[in-house]
């Protein structure tokens, strides 16, 4: 089985969800737009590579400082 560009985008999101940090949140923290999240999510985009790994270590540090670590 492979693991697509929409998995890892939706993995991302329900990561967020868990931990109740908002996509602005992240994209902020990563510097990049919220509509640029919103665009993964949707499909209408797929993210680079450099701009996933953003916002994937954006949520890391957020889950990280969210739980006092």
């Amino acid at each position: 089985m492979t693991y697509t560009t929409e998995q890892a985008v939706a993995d991302l999101y329900a990561l967020a969800s868990t931990h109740k940090i908002r996509a602005y949140q992240i994209a902020q923290e990563a510097g990049i737009t919220r509509v640029t999240l919103s665009n993964w999510k949707s499909k209408r985009s797929e993210p680079t590579l450099s701009a996933f790994l953003a916002a994937k270590n954006a949520l890391e540090r957020l889950i990280k400082a969210k739980s006092g670590s």
